[in-house]
């Protein structure tokens, strides 16, 4: 923290922390984690959807 006067007083500010430049590769396993995620839900809804089917295929067995 660098202490900074102002206006008579006595300030202390934070100094700004750099974001570190992200190497190509690290870019790279981030957007690949983000696609693993979708992946993930997507294959929940298409289960989901799978279930909503089979359901309704034994209903319409039932009532033949």
């Amino acid at each position: 923290m660098n202490t900074v006067l102002s206006g008579g007083n006595m300030v202390k500010k934070k100094a700004k922390a750099k974001k570190k430049k992200q190497s190509p590769l690290d870019k790279i396993q981030k957007e690949l984690a983000k696609l693993e995620k979708l992946h993930e839900k997507e294959e929940a809804i298409i289960e989901n959807i799978n279930e909503i089917i089979e359901e309704e295929q034994d209903n319409d067995l039932e009532w033949h």
